[in-house]
């Protein structure tokens, strides 16, 4: 069996256009700081999200857009996320299917 592929790997076979403003937002960062469970760094295919001392830190450029981070900030934390699409034409392009 082979081993698992790395992450930077993962994410070198698809192409990005980074739009320049994030496409993901905190309505209330505080609410990230009471958020016990924090799933949205749990379900996020692309380690967009980590857990920074304090803060939530948020790495949009990297998002594959599955939009897993909202579904699981809305059902299983605090509500804080504020997820939409990029810009169009902006954001992961799949090369490989």
């Amino acid at each position: 069996m082979a081993g698992r592929i790395p992450l930077s790997e993962r994410l070198g076979a698809d192409a990005f256009d980074t739009d320049p403003a994030s496409h993901i937002t905190l309505s209330d960062p505080a609410l990230c700081g009471r958020c016990a469970e924090k799933p949205c760094i749990r379900v996020c295919p692309a380690e967009v999200y980590a857990w920074e001392a304090d803060h939530l830190r948020i790495r949009y450029e990297n998002c594959l857009e599955t939009g897993a981070c909202r579904i699981a900030c809305e059902k299983l934390g605090n509500r804080a996320l504020v997820w939409t699409f990029p810009a169009q034409g902006r954001g992961v392009q799949y090369r490989l299917g």
